[in-house]
């Protein structure tokens, strides 16, 4: 449906071509009629009877033709349009989960060399391509548990990630259910408004399908799923070699089916993959928008300047004319100074080629949806996508100065995007502002706005706690000042004591007679014991501290090395590890809550 209200030209100065053509037809019909010879011999009330252009018009090339192909070529440079395109938005704040499958059914082998060891690799190669944001881990079997929560870090994934195996699993079984619910419950609880689920399985019972399906329906995060296995199946293998076998002694043999998944996949609004030995599974479901999980409403209100041109659909009616004139030869002209006119009018950006096929916004998109983001925002000239381009190539500030330039919601909230990655918090809160006073209901301004609240206030206690340390230091400073002048004085003063005592001592001695230095001289021998006796206590104290202190340092080095032995006890298995936790975790569950049905243990 063509809503006519909306229909206008993008470049309606195109239409002045118009002109031209105008002019033409009226000067060759004009001169078809003046320049015939008969006009100067027989009465112009005559010569309308007597001669007809039955005979040139077989000559003459079709003037209806070329005005038509004309007209049909200027509507189309003028860019006729009457539908808006939906503008690019970026999410600051995602979140996505990868759910993994631990039943034994992922040891079947009809997989090289089997399905687990196929879907760890594709599990940390997607780990690789989703890049930025954060990123949890959830593994399930007969119970499903958080192996590790939302985090930037994708080192610490691929860490984990070897390490899972049926094994480990406390509770065998599938509830594939519940793996889902606690992905959801990871994003949920940190505040994600839109996020990603990646599940890589083997396949669901029949009788999951409609509790997995009521359960995605409920929630605004998207479902992908990455299938393993093969339609023919094959028996499974256990660690110790031997198959796996039902308890009438036949041979499990699971087998994908394809259908309950790929319907769950289009439920949650996700992609669905099989498994393959390239990169290309990986890279059709991480290559999705979360735009394409919003509504229509949601769609229409983002949409922006950019409209959706019907005039390349009017060139396909010149085919014909084009035939036409390639018969005539005309055409052949037509195209050589096409071939020319790119030359002498724009400098070569790409190639002639491109230039004589493709708009400049048309050869942006193609390097946009090439990841050339650099060389995309050079052909673009919508500020839109202009910004965009230099957004995903990391210039935020020139990413800003695009979005500057266009005045709706979409940019004030790119802009607001943009703020943020620059460190700019308080114009950025402001960004956010502007988009709620004229969209309430933007989820993803409100869960931005909030995220940088958040940090802007752990940056004011962070500089709060560093203003008021920094008072404590100078008391501190002035106090040891203090102290120290303190202990000048009192060195002045025991020094001046000294003096006095001195001189007096000087006075007495001079006074003293011989007699009495006898005296003194008898007494220094006598103090000459004591002092003897005093130096062998101190020397039996430094060898008994010394002692002490061989002792303690012997003491230190056996708690060390005992410590040492602990630690070389503790496994240094990160499966071990994981095993232990998941199997804490389920004791705490039972205690907690009823036991479940009995279910397939595989």
């Amino acid at each position: 449906m063509i809503d006519v209200s909306q229909f206008h030209f993008l470049r309606p100065g195109w239409l002045l071509a118009l002109l031209p053509l105008l002019a033409l037809l009226l000067s060759l019909r004009y001169l078809g009629r003046h320049q015939s010879g008969w006009q100067g011999v027989l009465a112009g009330h005559l010569y309308r009877h007597l001669v007809t252009d039955a005979a040139t018009s077989k000559k003459r090339p079709p003037l209806s033709l070329l005005a038509l192909g004309w007209l049909l070529a200027t509507i189309a440079l003028a860019g006729p349009t009457w539908e808006r395109l939906p503008q690019p938005v970026f999410q600051l704040h995602t979140g996505k989960v990868v759910v993994m499958d631990m039943s034994l059914s992922m040891r079947a082998t009809d997989v090289s060399p089997d399905r687990l060891t196929r879907a760890r690799y594709k599990a940390m190669d997607l780990v690789n391509a989703i890049g930025e944001g954060e990123t949890g881990l959830v593994a399930y079997a007969g119970e499903a548990f958080t192996i590790s929560p939302l985090s930037s870090d994708a080192q610490t994934l691929n860490t984990l990630i070897p390490s899972l195996a049926p094994e480990i699993m406390p509770v065998p079984g599938s509830e594939p259910t519940e793996g889902l619910r606690q992905a959801i419950e990871l994003l949920s609880n940190a505040g994600y408004q839109q996020g990603e689920i990646f599940w890589i399985t083997d396949g669901v019972e029949p009788s999951q399908v409609a509790p997995i399906t009521h359960l995605i329906g409920d929630t605004p995060f998207r479902l992908s799923i990455l299938a393993v296995g093969s339609d023919e199946g094959a028996p499974i293998k256990l660690t110790n070699g031997e198959l796996l076998k039902q308890s009438d002694g036949s041979i499990v043999i699971p087998r994908l089916d394809e259908s309950n998944l790929k319907l769950l996949a289009d439920k949650g609004h996700g992609r669905y993959a099989r498994l393959q030995a390239n990169d290309r599974d990986i890279e059709y479901l991480t290559s999705q928008e979360l735009l394409s999980r919003e509504t229509s409403e949601d769609q229409q209100q983002q949409a922006g300047d950019q409209w959706q041109e019907a005039g390349p659909y009017l060139l396909l009616l010149l085919l014909p004319i084009a035939a036409y004139g390639f018969r005539r030869g005309i055409l052949s002209i037509f195209a050589l100074s096409l071939l020319i006119s790119p030359l002498l009018s724009k400098p070569v950006y790409a190639s002639v080629w491109d230039d004589l096929w493709q708009r400049g916004d048309q050869q942006g998109a193609a390097a946009f949806a090439n990841k050339d983001y650099e060389q995309a925002a050079k052909q673009f000239s919508d500020p839109m996508w202009q910004g965009s381009s230099l957004y995903k190539s990391g210039d935020f500030q020139g990413a800003l100065d695009a979005f500057s330039k266009v005045d709706s919601p979409q940019a004030w909230y790119n802009q607001g995007n943009a703020l943020a990655h620059l460190g700019e918090f308080d114009q950025a809160i402001a960004a956010y502002d502007k988009v709620l006073a004229n969209e309430p209901d933007n989820e993803d301004a409100k869960a931005n706005k909030a995220l940088l609240e958040q940090m802007k206030k752990q940056q004011e206690q962070q500089q709060q706690q560093s203003s008021n340390s920094q008072p404590q230091q100078d008391q501190q400073g002035d106090k040891q000042e203090q102290q120290q002048d303190q202990q000048q004085q009192q060195g002045q003063q025991d020094g001046q004591q000294q003096e006095s005592e001195q001189d007096q001592q000087q006075d007495g001695q001079q006074q003293q007679s011989e007699q009495d230095q006898q005296d003194q001289q008898a007494q220094e021998q006598e103090q000459q014991q004591p002092s003897e006796q005093q130096q062998d206590g101190e020397e039996q104290q430094q060898a008994q501290a010394q002692a002490e202190e061989a002792q303690s340092d012997e003491e230190a080095r056996e708690e060390q090395q005992r410590l040492q032995n602990l630690l070389r006890k503790v496994p240094d298995d990160p499966a071990y590890l994981l095993k232990r936790k998941m199997l804490l975790e389920n004791q705490q569950r039972r205690r907690h809550s009823l036991p479940n049905r009995i279910q397939r243990n595989w």
